[in-house]
């Protein structure tokens, strides 16, 4: 190669005009760089992306399913009232006044509270927003909703239903993120706004419907499956889901558990109970007629109980021994002891299993909280049948001696009896309370309250919903929320019929 050749590997050299093309390509794309930069730094607000058509399109039938699925409360009054905080967190939302100046995203939105108590909220992309009645109650105040709906009307301009696919459509409802406490854009001199708070909680239900069963201190009542059940001494029920119920003493765990499973699906429900030979027991209707094949359909279901009790331990890893039939009022129910099964003899089925085990145990935990695998006999488990469900009790006996423990299980399956025309309580709500002269702080006058046996809930779980102003000193006329039930009679019992 000569001085001044081109290498090989090197394209040869361009000539002036190409190179003045090549200098007004890179102009050009510096001058649309500079262009954009410039753009972007002159916007103070970013550039709303609302739902496409599809999306909006998708959201009706996508919400008819849900609403199906899900109950609204039934209260225009609440309803109005979540609006008007709706409406106004919508105009504080800076997202949306990016889209033509918000005179088009900041209307036809609707703000709905769903009949249950477990905190969540829900967006679709035709402006409707879900709230839980749970989500309400976990509120520390009304700045806490605001923050829910900001945030809502956000995720709403800022693409979330905009597919980065354009062959697929975002699922719908979109889940909101419930707000985190404490609240990081509330000042030190800001004073929530109390009363309108206190006056879209008053009179909303707190937690499940009395219908699925009721823990009044020691005493439980489960309304649906007619049954009664009594703790002794200084224990306690507490809800602790859906039809089902925990055991505690001093607020410790008793390791017990108390669940009515309903099951529509029981044969020969029309076929009294009849007396059994063996232990004289009667049936509830009092006859005495044991024909019809009634002692035959008797045995049928007491073997139908024994294995869907084998089939509820295995539902928890356990297997159950000392299968028997026992009668306490009028109740047809076996029990069993039940041992915790080895990792390799499970043959990889835990807890929600599939079978008929799957989805019995309602993904509440496993039984063996607290026991060594292969120890003595760790828990008792035994299952009533009632017209219209089937009553589960399971205590875990854990590091407490097994006779200590079966002696709480006996006594408990021994005060079972049917609520006939009990009364049953209403269910909990929210309640407002006015304050009077020298009433003091809020914390102060709940625990006066709690004091005079006034509160239908633990005094913590009142504090719980005041929290945002707990230390506030109370003028009269000031409300505070307590927890209270309706001790009327119901106008029927558990079955329809006249008390």
């Amino acid at each position: 190669r000569t001085l001044g050749s081109p290498r090989p590997d090197e394209p040869p050299p361009a000539g002036p005009r190409a190179r003045r093309g090549l200098l007004n390509v890179r102009s050009a794309l510096a001058l649309l760089a500079s262009l954009a930069a410039a753009g972007c730094a002159g916007r103070s607000a970013p550039v709303a992306l609302a739902p496409d058509a599809a999306a909006i399109h998708a959201a009706g039938p996508a919400r008819a399913a849900f609403e199906s699925r899900r109950q609204l409360v039934p209260d225009p009054g609440l309803a109005t009232r979540l609006g008007e905080i709706g409406l106004e967190a919508l105009a504080t939302t800076p997202l949306l006044a990016a889209g033509d100046g918000g005179r088009t995203l900041g209307a036809g939105w609707r703000f709905l509270v769903l009949d249950d108590p477990k905190p969540e909220a829900f967006l679709f992309a035709d402006r409707t927003v879900f709230v839980t009645r749970g989500a309400l109650a976990s509120f520390p105040g009304e700045r806490a909703l605001l923050r829910l709906f900001r945030s809502a009307a956000t995720a709403f301009a800022s693409g979330v239903f905009r597919p980065v696919a354009k062959a697929s459509l975002v699922d719908q409802p979109v889940p909101l993120v419930l707000p985190e406490e404490p609240d990081p854009e509330g000042s030190a001199g800001e004073v929530p706004a109390r009363e309108r708070w206190v006056e879209l909680l008053d009179g909303l239900l707190f937690g499940e419907s009395a219908a699925f069963g009721v823990a009044d201190g020691p005493e439980l009542l489960l309304p649906q499956a007619g049954v009664r059940l009594a703790l002794p001494g200084e224990n306690a029920f507490e809800p602790a889901g859906r039809g089902v119920f925990r055991g505690s003493r001093g607020g410790e765990p008793l390791g017990l558990t108390v669940r009515a499973i309903p099951d529509r699906a029981i044969p020969d429900r029309a076929i009294p109970d009849r007396a059994i030979p063996e232990t004289g027991a009667r049936d509830p209707s009092g006859s005495s007629d044991a024909g019809a094949g009634g002692l035959a359909s008797h045995r049928s279901r007491l073997a139908e109980l024994a294995g869907r009790l084998h089939a509820r331990a295995e539902c928890h890893a356990a297997e159950a021994t000392f299968v028997e039939a026992f009668r306490v009022r009028g109740f047809t129910a076996v029990r069993a002891r039940l041992h915790p099964v080895a990792e390799d003899d499970r043959g990889g089925v835990a807890d929600g299993v599939t079978g008929e085990g799957a989805g019995a145990c309602g993904g509440h935990p496993g039984l063996f909280t607290a026991s060594a695998a292969g120890a003595a006999p760790t828990g008792l488990i035994a299952l009533f049948r009632s017209e219209e469900s089937l009553v589960e009790v399971r205590l875990d006996c854990a590091r407490r001696r097994f006779d200590a423990c079966e002696g709480l299980f006996v006594e408990l399956l021994g005060s079972a009896d049917r609520l006939r025309d009990t009364p049953v309580p209403g269910s909990l709500r929210i309640t407002a309370l006015a304050a009077r002269e020298g009433d003091g702080s809020v914390r102060e006058l709940l625990r006066r309250l709690a004091a005079e046996g006034r509160m239908d809930a633990p005094p913590a779980t009142v504090e719980f919903l005041n929290r945002g102003w707990l230390d506030e000193q109370l003028r009269p006329g000031d409300r505070v929320l307590t927890l209270s039930r309706d001790h009327r009679p119901p106008a029927t019992d558990a079955h329809g019929r006249e008390p």
